[in-house]
């Protein structure tokens, strides 16, 4: 395979923006609202998240479907889950094995009167997420990529598992799991990519830059030494493990720990607006570099 690179186009796009894309900000704000009361999951019905991330999937031109699933939770209990799943076909006249890009939805939801509004984890996520899917939607691209907003990771990575278990593996490049892409004043992301991976991480620190670093790590416990975090198995920590499993390789991108996890304080104004678009910008051109071919 000739080495991947980075579209001069995509690259003169990654600037240092003064003001967050407006739409990103939008849909930040709208899923971390008390009206989606911390997008908890488990409900039979499908929720206002679940609703909003499809509508918005759609407004891109995006085919798009629920897929709900039972898991269990507590005591003898069902819960019900429900994944939004949208796909950009190939549209190149030789297509190649097809992309996966992930971020779970669900949240911890509301516990008595307050709600656990989940900004980073993970509506900063599923918002990259929408707007990768919107940036792409115009390209001419050699890979079919589909995007999948999952629920009940919060209850054991559900709704992943659920999903990953319905691909032929054999037909998937790469699984690419968002979770956690609010960056601090550290300005970087740590990537855990599978060893499986290795021919496409090569493209991922030329998508990034001085403004937002990528970390790459290969093994999950040199990326917990990293991040003086020896009880956390990155391996296992997010979406990307259910691919893993059923041997597709991954690349997850996450801001690591954040203070505020799992807390009421992880709040819509705790995300640098600005910051999370250049994430969006830098991904985006990751992504590109794996899908986009030249017009014919």
């Amino acid at each position: 395979m000739q080495r991947l690179k980075i579209s001069a186009l995509w690259l003169c796009c990654i600037t240092a923006t003064a003001h967050a894309n407006t739409q990103l900000e939008t849909d930040l704000k709208v899923l971390t609202s008390p009206e989606h009361a911390g997008r908890g999951s488990g409900s039979i019905a499908i929720n206002e998240s679940a609703r909003y991330i499809h509508t918005r999937f759609v407004e891109a031109g995006l085919d798009t479907y629920y897929q709900s699933f039972r898991f269990r939770q507590g005591l003898g209990k069902l819960g019900h889950g429900h994944n939004v799943v949208a796909t950009l076909p190939c549209n190149a006249p030789v297509c190649h094995k097809a992309l996966v890009i992930s971020a779970h939805y669900d949240h911890l939801g509301s516990r008595g009167s307050r709600y656990y509004p989940g900004a980073n984890d993970n509506a900063s996520g599923v918002v990259v997420m929408l707007d990768i899917a919107q940036r792409l939607a115009s390209q001419h691209r050699h890979r079919e990529i589909t995007f999948v907003a999952t629920d009940a990771e919060e209850k054991g990575l559900y709704g992943a598992h659920f999903f990953a278990a319905t691909l032929t593996p054999s037909q998937v490049a790469l699984n690419i799991n968002l979770d956690m892409l609010a960056v601090s004043g550290k300005n970087r992301l740590y990537v855990l990519a599978s060893k499986q991976a290795s021919e496409f991480t090569d493209a991922i620190e030329p998508a990034f830059d001085n403004q937002i670093r990528a970390l790459v790590y290969t093994s999950a416990t040199s990326m917990a030494r990293r991040l003086d975090t020896p009880r956390v198995d990155w391996l296992r920590a997010s979406d990307h493990y259910a691919f893993h499993k059923v041997g597709i390789p991954f690349a997850y991108f996450g801001v690591g720990i954040d203070p505020n996890h799992h807390t009421p304080k992880d709040q819509f104004d705790k995300v640098n607006l600005p910051k999370l678009n250049q994430v969006s910008e830098h991904i985006s051109a990751f992504i590109s570099a794996l899908s986009v071919s030249a017009a014919p």
